[in-house]
C-alpha cells in the first residue's frame, strides 16, 4: 500500500496524455506529483508491454515477493523482466522523469511518435505509447466482457 506521511492511503487514478521531450523525459501529472511528495521512484517494465513507476515502499514490497520465489527459470525470468532493467529516478523541478532508451523501446515509444499515456493503477503508475495503450484497453474490455458473472456482480455499464 502506498501511504503518504500522514498515513493516508494513496491511490493513483486517471489517464493523462503527454509527450516525451527531446531528452526522453515524460512529465508526471501534477495530480500524481502531489501524491508522490518528491519521493524517488523506480521505473521498470511490465507484462503489458509498458512501463510501471513504483513509489519506494511499493517497490520494496514487490521485491520481497520476488525474493520468495524459488530459484529457477521463473525467478530468472522475473529478474530479467523487472529487476535487471529497473532504474531509480527522481522528479526534476518541472515534474519530469527520464526514460532510458531501452525502456522507451520496450514501451513502443520512438523518435517519431513520442506521445504517451500516463495511467494511474492503484498504488502504481503505468506509462504506455498511445497506440499500445489502446490495445491494452481493448484487451481489458474483451477480458471483462468474457466474465458475465463479474460484469453482473459489479453492475458494470
Amino acid at each position: 500500500m502506498c501511504v503518504c506521511s500522514k498515513g493516508v492511503r494513496v491511490v493513483f487514478s486517471g489517464e493523462y496524455f503527454k509527450a516525451l521531450d527531446e531528452k526522453g523525459r515524460v512529465s508526471i501529472p501534477k495530480e500524481f506529483r502531489d501524491l508522490l511528495q518528491q519521493q524517488d521512484l523506480v521505473v521498470t517494465k511490465n507484462l503489458d508491454g509498458g512501463l510501471t513507476l513504483y513509489p519506494p515502499e511499493q517497490w520494496r514490497l514487490f521485491v520481497r515477493k520476488l525474493e520468495q520465489c524459488s530459484p529457477g527459470k521463473q525467478r530468472t525470468a522475473l529478474n530479467r523482466l523487472y529487476i535487471a532493467p529497473k532504474t531509480d529516478v527522481r522528479l526534476d523541478r518541472q515534474g519530469r522523469i527520464p526514460l532510458t532508451r531501452a525502456q522507451r523501446k520496450w514501451a513502443g515509444i520512438d523518435e517519431e511518435d513520442r506521445d504517451v499515456v500516463v495511467v494511474g493503477n492503484f498504488q502504481l503508475i503505468d506509462i504506455f505509447s498511445n497506440e499500445h495503450y489502446r490495445n491494452v484497453v481493448d484487451s481489458a474490455v474483451q477480458l471483462l466482457k468474457g466474465d458475465e458473472d463479474l460484469v453482473s456482480a459489479l453492475d458494470l455499464p
